[in-house]
């Protein structure tokens, strides 16, 4: 939605409180719709824009779920641009819970959203149900990922007559500053995802930083590249790369998509036949059975630069993909579309058209700044929409993504990277797919010198990082009041750590004596005796118990 269009009629802001009190009562004005109104009941207003004008139609209603009065919401045309709002404001790291009871005249979509405005319009909770004439609960939970003007919105997805009444939403944050872990399990290889364009990653010029995992994207190997011409193929790129992965015991994931002139009006439209992409679904995964892990289901399609069509579509290609994979290649996993943070409102009707039950591992992309501690969010949000369509305990693996800007130095550069790719873990990632080896830019954290062949100093800090924590388990993770976390981790045979850091700056860390810590690594390399107080800065430290082994493995 566009901000500041035209017609747009918004009520005033309320401030929305963290306090407990506030959560128990309720966050909204006027949940249940009752009051003295011809057509929008007060402290709601409806929001509409584009031309033509939508035709809707609001008035009050006496079958009420609870109360006196429920909101008849009726659209005839264009219901994606009408919404109902609530406008609000949510502090950043807080979770919240909405919901609303709904009934319909006859079957129809109904989405709730959380989202914020204008500038900063990301949904950060979104549900979408298919409302029947008896009442029902619709519920999303989300977290704000920043200090946000937003709002609660419900909507339609297609024409049609829907009562609404007793709308909520509560501030369900849970307080914790000590988070048990031991449920994730051991930290593969292929958690450590990485993105290359390297045409030649082979022998000497192959990265060296320990990651188990290759996302083949933007690399020369999309449907255009290797179908060039119906029915000709061009494999010879591809073949050298699943030749490197496998020397290198890598794992591929291979993002499906951008069809070929000749199958599609452009790179980002549906196919034409859905049987050409059954053909190339069908070809590439029979010519690469056991060679590739995953296959994921488009690129962005939340992006209209990357996908114009609709979720149902890309959601009946899904159906397609998967029955020529599961035939052709029964080992390999499938991934819902790589969305961005600003999708999840279209991930959530791609999953109520019926991919969910189509796919193994959800996707998503999530980019962050300078301080990891404050991006958890994208995770969390990105398990709500899934847990809602049946797929809680589905892997959730971040595609893409990696922190952009330009850390002070080499040491809080070190950090930010080390940082990430403990705390996407311990929030529940499956799957880290960091964007990239060989990518440069004013924003970008370099990992590769130049010529892309050996790591720079913060390339060494990543390849550090996974030596501490591949094939380890998380067990714990603490944080303090002064900003220090600290996550332990163990090892078959009594290998005992503690990853220590501060999100805040530099401050004095005394080691409890019950870690008996015997050596201290840091991210810059080496290791020394441990000593009995440290100044935990922005740069993890391990401290080895001294049951540990003798090395980081």
């Amino acid at each position: 939605m566009a901000a500041g269009v035209a017609g747009a009629v918004l009520a005033p802001v309320a401030t929305v409180p963290g306090a407990a009190a506030a959560a128990a009562k309720g966050l909204l004005r006027n949940p249940g719709f009752e009051g003295t109104h011809k057509k929008v009941a007060p402290g709601w207003r409806v929001q509409s824009w584009g031309a033509p004008a939508p035709k809707k139609a609001f008035t009050p209603a006496e079958k009420a779920h609870g109360g006196r009065l429920a909101q008849r919401f009726q659209v005839t045309a264009h219901p994606e641009r009408v919404h109902l709002v609530q406008r609000l404001r949510f502090a950043g790291g807080r979770t919240y819970r909405a919901g609303i009871w709904v009934r319909a005249a006859a079957p129809v979509d109904v989405t709730l959203q959380v989202r914020g405005e204008q500038g900063d319009s990301q949904t950060f909770a979104v549900r979408t149900v298919r409302a029947g004439t008896g009442w029902q609960l619709i519920e999303a939970t989300g977290t704000a990922p920043r200090d946000l003007c937003g709002s609660f919105r419900v909507s339609l997805g297609a024409p049609g007559t829907v009562w609404i009444d007793d709308a909520s939403l509560t501030d369900v944050t849970a307080v914790r500053r000590v988070t048990p872990l031991s449920h994730l399990g051991t930290i593969p290889a292929d958690y450590f995802g990485m993105h290359m364009k390297c045409r030649g990653c082979s022998g000497d010029t192959w990265p060296s930083i320990g990651f188990g995992a290759w996302r083949m994207w933007d690399n020369g190997v999309r449907w255009r590249d290797l179908e060039p011409v119906k029915g000709t193929w061009s494999f010879a790129t591809m073949d050298s790369f699943l030749s490197s992965a496998g020397k290198y015991g890598v794992a591929v994931i291979y993002t499906l998509g951008v069809p070929p002139a000749w199958a599609a009006a452009d790179g980002a439209s549906p196919p034409r036949n859905p049987e050409d992409w059954r053909a190339y679904v069908r070809t590439v995964a029979t010519r690469y059975k056991g060679r590739i892990r995953a296959y994921e289901m488009w690129n962005e399609p939340d992006q209209r630069k990357s996908w114009n069509g609709t979720p149902a579509q890309l959601a009946e290609l899904t159906r397609i993909a998967a029955e020529e994979i599961r035939r052709a290649d029964p080992a390999a996993r499938i991934i819902s579309p790589g969305i961005t943070v600003n999708g999840l409102s279209w991930l959530d009707r791609y999953f109520a058209a019926g991919a969910a039950k189509h796919v193994d591992i959800v996707g998503g992309h999530v980019y962050l700044g300078l301080r990891p501690e404050s991006a958890m969010s994208g995770v969390a949000n990105l398990r709500a929409v899934a847990d809602q369509h049946g797929l809680a305990g589905r892997p959730l693996r971040v595609t893409e993504g990696a922190p952009l800007g330009k850390p002070a130095d080499t040491y809080q550069a070190r950090g930010v990277v080390s940082r990430t790719l403990a705390l996407f873990w311990a929030s529940g990632a499956a799957g880290f797919d960091w964007q990239g080896w060989d990518r440069h830019g004013a924003d970008v954290i370099d990992l590769a010198k130049a010529g892309d062949r050996l790591p720079t100093a913060v390339g060494s800090a990543y390849a550090a990082t996974v030596s501490w924590l591949k094939g380890a388990r998380m067990t714990l993770h603490t944080v303090s009041e002064d900003g220090t976390h600290v996550i332990t981790l163990d090892r078959d045979g009594g290998y005992v750590a503690h990853m220590v850091w501060n999100e805040r700056g530099s401050v004095p860390f005394r080691v409890p004596v019950g870690w008996r810590a015997s050596r201290m690594h840091v991210l810059s390399g080496g290791s020394v005796k441990a000593p009995p107080g440290i100044v935990a800065g922005a740069s993890p430290v391990l401290l080895e118990s001294a049951a540990a082994a003798t090395a980081v493995r």
